[in-house]
């Protein structure tokens, strides 16, 4: 092998180590805004449930 076709090989490597950690580091980003969104459901749907309460204990009373 010819040290020409080394260098392309090596090359290869590296574009694909470099558009691996691309891909993971998207996918990082989107699990992140993901996860922030059910967390702001989660406290959506808390807060609601509260005031539900607050207004039911208030009719009860």
């Amino acid at each position: 092998m010819s040290i020409t076709m080394k260098a392309k090989n090596n090359s290869r490597r590296g574009v694909m180590g470099i558009e691996a950690a691309l891909v993971l580091i998207a996918f990082v980003i989107v699990a992140a805004a993901l996860s922030f969104v059910v967390l702001n459901m989660g406290f959506s749907s808390t807060q609601q449930a509260k005031e539900t309460v607050t207004k039911g204990i208030g009719e009860a009373s």
